[in-house]
């Protein structure tokens, strides 16, 4: 009936493995995860949008034209493009 301590230390050891094993796939699933720094105050962090840079898409139109004089037409994929080195706002598709 009674068991030994090192019996007990052993389950305790167990069922806080399978605690942690189980948190952290369930973290792992969420999109924000708690970290830690310095001093134990707990911040919340998005490591995945943290590291998205937004780039501009081409504007579609059926006219092209050059807005500076640092824009440039290309002919790619059988469609014409608008670049600009200066101002990536200019970017234009033909559609």
């Amino acid at each position: 009936m009674f068991a030994s301590g090192r019996t007990v230390l052993l389950a305790a050891v167990a069922a806080s493995s399978r605690l942690v094993a189980t948190r952290t796939l369930y973290t792992g699933l969420l999109p924000w995860t708690v970290g830690r720094v310095a001093g134990g105050v707990a911040t919340m962090r998005q490591p995945w949008a943290a590291s998205i840079t937004w780039q501009r898409g081409f504007k579609v139109r059926s006219s092209l034209k050059k807005f500076c004089k640092d824009c440039y037409f290309v002919r790619r994929k059988g469609r014409v493009y608008v670049y600009c080195k200066a101002n990536h706002k200019h970017k234009q598709r033909q559609g």
